[in-house]
């Protein structure tokens, strides 16, 4: 979220200060934007449990001050948002972001690439994903993978494939 509003700061439009956050996303969502420094406006769920098309759209109708989404996908009910393409077209044509949680990534591992569903910024979670222990020392989070518009204003260092097919920063 950090690399989006610097990237938003960059465009000058550090007056993007709102983030969408689905009532069906993660927790940590909506207290992510607000810790940094962002006003939350939560999209409530249609009757399927996955965000309302129709309110998401309303609240897009004066985008001027939206920086982003940040929704989690498959959702805290469980569901994958099979809106999501259209979720992430609706929010980039009113110039945002898409910000996808990973929390629950590991349902969809290896059968979806994020970035084809319009993501620009996505934490995987070790403790879910990768099924290291949670707690007790165990690593919470694991690596951020942003798409070609945030990379500039991602923290160093990155470490990154080089043509030899090794990795380094």
């Amino acid at each position: 979220m950090l690399a989006i509003r610097a990237a938003l700061i960059a465009k000058g439009q550090g007056h993007r200060k709102r983030v969408l956050a689905p009532e069906s996303s993660h927790g940590t969502n909506p207290a992510t934007a607000a810790q940094c420094g962002f006003t939350v406006d939560e999209i409530p769920a249609a009757a399927d449990g996955r965000v309302d098309m129709a309110a998401l759209k309303a609240k897009l109708v004066d985008s001027s001050d939206v920086a982003g989404i940040m929704l989690t996908n498959p959702n805290t009910c469980g569901l994958f948002e099979r809106d999501m393409k259209r979720i992430a077209d609706a929010v980039h044509a009113a110039g945002a972001f898409v910000y996808c949680d990973g929390a629950n990534f590991n349902a969809i591992v290896g059968r979806v690439r994020p970035g084809d569903l319009g993501v620009d910024a996505m934490h995987i979670n070790l403790h879910k994903t990768f099924s290291t222990p949670h707690g007790g020392g165990g690593p919470g989070a694991g690596s951020v993978g942003v798409s070609e518009r945030l990379r500039p204003f991602l923290p160093i260092p990155m470490i990154e494939k080089r043509d030899d097919g090794s990795f380094g920063w």
